[in-house]
Parts: C-alpha cells; structure tokens; sequence
C-alpha cells in the first residue's frame, strides 16, 4: 500500500526491491540512486525519507515512525572563492535488522547496521553500529537498556 503524494524515485541504476507486504504512509521519500533493499512486513510513516545512493537494506518486521531520515550518504563540499560550493557525495551502506522499531524524527547515517530487535527511542541520532537486543535513544545515541528475548 503506497499512500498519496509520496516520492518514489528510482534514477537509472537504482533499484527499490521489496520482499513482501509493505505500507508506505503519505508524504514519504524513498529515493533509489543505488539500491534500497525492503523486507517483508514493512510499515513507514509519514514524511519519513530513505535515500540510497549506495546500498540501505531493511530487514522484516520494521516500522518506520514519522520524519525519519535513513541516509547512506554525507554531501561533499569545499570553498571556493569564499563561497561553499557542494560536490558530489561519500557514501557507505546502511544495514537495519529484523524487528525494528525506529521512533519520530530519528535519523540514521551512512555505514551504520543496526542489529536486530532494537527499539530506537524517538529523536535518536544513529551515528554507529548498534548491537541486537537492545533500546537505544539520544542524541547521540547510548544504548538505555537490553531487551529480553522470550
């Protein structure tokens, strides 16, 4: 289910590959200009964002909560002549596990992987790995407590 006035862009090369049941909210970005590989029982809610320039895949069962930004890339930039002039990107791929669950207005960088059965905590800067099993939250990110698997 894809809601209405959401950006999907696929540039040439790119590639969004979605492995089964997937609800995309209103207002969403997801932007292809490398690959951006989706699982199975997928949900991300509005005005959230993925942009792949490389490679970002998410495993099954996440959700995505409303203005998230999940980037594989940083902008290039330099001065010239007193001016900052941007050019081009680095890049590195993202890597989210199983059962995820990613709060409001988190935002995750380039060459991170998340583990799997981790809970972000809304307003979380994701700056490094994050190990599995636990609920993390801040800005950025300390890892608040471990979650018991049953």
């Amino acid at each position: 289910m894809i809601g209405k006035a959401c950006g999907i862009h696929i540039f040439p090369g790119g590639k969004i590959n979605c492995k089964g049941r997937i609800i995309v909210a209103d207002e969403v970005m997801l932007y292809a200009k490398g690959i951006l590989q989706i699982g199975d029982q997928f949900g991300i809610n509005q005005y959230s964002r993925i942009v792949a320039h490389e490679k970002i895949t998410i495993g099954h069962n996440v959700t995505i909560g409303q203005m998230v930004s999940i980037l594989d890339h940083d902008h290039k930039y330099q001065m010239q002549e007193g001016q900052l002039k941007l050019d081009g990107y680095t890049t590195a791929p993202v890597t989210i596990g199983n059962n995820i669950w990613i709060g409001d207005k988190c935002t995750i960088l380039k060459g991170v992987s998340i583990g799997d059965n981790v809970v972000i905590g809304a307003n979380t800067l994701v700056h490094k790995d994050v190990p599995p099993g636990v609920v993390i939250g801040g800005s950025p990110f300390k890892i608040l407590k471990k979650i018991e698997i049953l």
